[in-house]
């Protein structure tokens, strides 16, 4: 019987922001997008949702890697201002928490949680949950979904896990909770009553 619900953020819960950010870098610096996409999930941007470097840090390579003119702070509201809340995943997660522990377990970087919860109060609505830049852990690292398993206090066997992206299910599936791929919130919805869990 399913007890907590562990529900990424970026591209289920809010669109992904991130994408939109690679676009319009390759407009600004007719880099490849390839390129800049390595530069954001690669070391640097890895690093940065790790906590491993700062704000400063991070902003400054990636300008004058990419021979950048705009200023550190127009690049921030750039990137964070791509990610929307998707509003019938955050009806989904209201009817939820009713039920069962609903938790978040995110890749993300100190700068953005503030500015988006800011805005949304976002982590309000689950019961707790893990950041990366907090735990200096990301997925797929083992390590940081047995920290998510830890914070709901139940069986790996009673919670399910939910992330927009493929390679981030396995080592969840592999500590034995049950895993979705969102794809959309009326697949998610589907899938959640398959599992009778709504």
């Amino acid at each position: 019987m399913i007890k907590a619900i562990i529900f990424d953020l970026g591209g289920v819960l809010f669109t992904n922001g991130s994408t939109k950010f690679v676009e319009y870098l390759n407009k600004k610096s007719h880099l490849d997008k390839e390129d800049i996409h390595k530069l954001l999930f690669g070391e640097l941007g890895n690093s940065y949702r790790l906590g491993t470097i700062s704000k400063e840090d991070f902003w400054e390579t990636l300008i004058n890697k990419l021979n950048l003119k705009e200023s550190a702070e127009t690049l921030e509201d750039e990137w964070i201002n791509g990610y929307e809340l998707i509003s019938e995943t955050k009806d989904l997660i209201d009817e939820l928490s009713k039920k069962y522990k609903v938790y978040f377990l995110s890749d993300n970087a100190k700068e953005r949680v503030e500015r988006l919860n800011k805005k949304h109060n976002f982590t309000d609505w689950f019961e707790d949950g893990v950041f990366s830049h907090e735990v200096g852990v990301k997925k797929p690292d083992l390590k940081i979904y047995k920290m998510a398993l830890r914070k709901t206090g139940v069986a790996a066997q009673k919670a399910i896990f939910i992330d927009d992206l493929p390679e981030n299910l396995p080592p969840a599936a592999k500590l034995g909770m049950t895993t979705i791929l969102f794809t959309s919130p009326e697949d998610l919805r589907k899938n959640l009553s398959e599992l009778e869990v709504i």
